[in-house]
């Protein structure tokens, strides 16, 4: 991989990472608004876990956005204008169809109307006014690009923000893991209650024995103090502490009404996702917050299981009970004494509040319009992320030709061929030994002679730079040019011949750019036209997809 694809990829790879992190806290924070503002408009919103719960997995969806694979339908030219700029003198590779669609100049009808074989290939360079404002377009944006500074710093700061996620990732997986062995400390001193125990106790009903028996819920007693809790995800133990029998029968019922709504409508995995999301996105408060909504609308929604149709004495007693719990010395860490208040205040209602059919229909529809948004944002932010290619050449004043002055094309780029049998690095031209060869754009020769590349199988050989491509000229019988001097396109650079690991006379021609091996094809004007027919079969039967 040469040094320009090296930049493209960090770039391409920074850019993802902190568009993950960055798009991930703006749809929660319009996330947050968006509900704040229908909250006002709806307080039954706030006693919803299903709508808390979906505005955390859009967020973590809005995270994930960036790192999926780009549209194939993002403009190119754009891609281009954000990509960081690589010098080239090489002019995009035009088409037959593109010529016969942009015009064509004189020269250009001149080639058309000379016999086949007999003039070389045109350079590729476009000069009517369609060719002219394609090529202008892309100057304009390609200036556009940002600057090798940029290009430098975007990966530093990228590498710097991986540095802090790392480290605050592994601070949120340290406190999980330390409530993991706590809650494990817990039933490890904790005791099981055998079926005659949980007959005997009087904090359980009929019916809750009856559901605990069937379901094959595991009921601990611990002497620690804490609250009632549900330990584990998807099987779950009910952890009673002891000081519950300091409580009056009923209030005992009550409480574990509660927990055992928790567990049949799933509540352990609704918070365990929460705290997945929390720790994966650790640098995003609103998940923090949102994970507390959903708390809260849970604890309502059992409050209300549990009241629904009971009398006020008893409503007083539950209270008494939830007051009794949260002084406990590891009672329940997720509420504070305002919140505590504010259920004790919703006990006192006969139900929760209602929440319309208009109004869940309009905060599906914002939830859908946050997640949506961020699906049209990414493509646009992505579009400073293009994918890891080697970037399009951008025009140049100088353009190729053909390296002899008839051309017969024998072998494409790509294929394979009986000696050896690895795909061909470049394109041969069949021509007689000793027929002149001509440097195919202006530059500065680097080598003339044997190579050791290839193991010397190149034979005498030219290398010409030409800014970020080199082109290869192999099999020659002799050589005209030293290594160091300047060459303009069109001047004799050698002679064919069969130096090297070669069957017959013939040119091999290869073109770098970057350092990476490209289809010199692309650097003319249909050479289609004059390959041989047997070269033209072998490309179609082993690369379809250049047909």
């Amino acid at each position: 991989m040469g040094t320009a694809e090296m930049m493209m990829a960090a770039w391409l790879l920074s850019a993802k990472w902190l568009l993950a992190s960055a798009g991930s806290v703006a749809v929660g924070l319009l996330a947050w608004l968006l509900l704040s503002g229908a909250a006002q408009a709806w307080p039954a919103l706030r006693t919803r876990r299903g709508v808390w719960l979906a505005a955390q997995a859009v967020i973590a969806a809005a995270a994930l956005l960036p790192l999926l694979p780009r549209s194939p339908h993002v403009a190119p030219q754009i891609e281009l204008a954000m990509a960081p700029a690589i010098p080239t003198t090489a002019v995009p590779h035009v088409t037959g169809a593109e010529a016969a669609t942009h015009g064509s100049t004189e020269l250009e009808r001149a080639n058309a109307a000379a016999p086949a074989h007999d003039t070389p290939p045109l350079a590729h360079a476009d000069t009517d006014a369609s060719g002219s404002a394609a090529l202008d377009n892309t100057a304009s944006l390609a200036a556009q690009a940002p600057t090798p500074r940029l290009a430098r710093t975007l990966p530093l700061l990228a590498a710097i923000w991986l540095l802090a996620y790392v480290a605050g990732l592994a601070w949120s997986i340290a406190k999980l893991l330390r409530a993991r062995r706590l809650w494990r400390g817990l039933l490890t001193s904790a005791q099981r209650f055998t079926p005659a125990e949980l007959q005997a106790n009087p904090a359980f009903t009929p019916e809750q024995r009856h559901q605990i028996t069937q379901r094959g819920l595991t009921v601990m007693r611990t002497d620690a103090a804490v609250s009632p809790m549900l330990i584990g995800v998807l099987r779950p133990v009910l952890l009673l502490p002891a000081h519950l029998d300091a409580l009056t029968r009923e209030q005992q019922q009550m409480i574990v009404a509660h927990e055992l709504h928790h567990w049949r409508v799933r509540d352990p995995l609704c918070l365990a996702i929460a705290a997945t999301l929390q720790t994966v996105f650790w640098f995003n408060p609103v998940l923090r917050w949102m994970a507390k909504q959903m708390e809260w609308a849970l604890e309502l929604q059992c409050d209300q299981h549990v009241l629904t149709g009971r009398p006020q004495h008893q409503r007083k007693q539950y209270a008494a009970s939830l007051l009794q719990q949260w002084t406990a010395p590891m009672g329940v860490a997720a509420f504070n004494g305002a919140t505590i208040t504010a259920r004790i205040r919703h006990m006192q209602k006969s139900s929760l509040p209602t929440l319309s059919t208009a109004a869940t229909w309009i905060t599906a529809s914002v939830l859908t319009s946050v997640l949506v948004a961020g699906v049209m944002l990414q493509p646009a932010l992505a579009l400073t992320a293009p994918p890891m290619a080697v970037a399009a050449p951008l025009p140049a004043a100088e353009a190729w030709r053909a390296p002899l002055d008839k051309v017969r094309v024998t072998s494409f780029y790509g294929v394979k061929r009986s000696v050896p049998r690895t795909p061909h690095k470049g394109i041969d031209f069949g021509a007689a030994k000793g027929t002149p060869v001509h440097a195919t754009a202006g530059g500065t020769v680097i080598a003339a002679g044997p190579i050791a590349e290839n193991d010397g199988k190149y034979g005498n050989t030219v290398i010409i730079e030409h800014g970020a491509q080199r082109s290869l000229y192999a099999h020659l019988n002799s050589v005209s040019v030293k290594p160091g001097q300047r060459v303009q396109a069109g001047q004799l650079i050698g002679a064919v011949g069969e130096t090297g690991l070669a069957t017959g006379p013939h040119l091999h021609l290869e073109v770098r750019q970057n350092g990476q091996n490209i289809d010199p094809a692309t650097m003319f004007t249909n050479l289609d036209a004059y390959a041989t027919a047997r070269a033209l079969k072998v490309r179609r039967q082993q690369l379809p997809s250049k047909e």
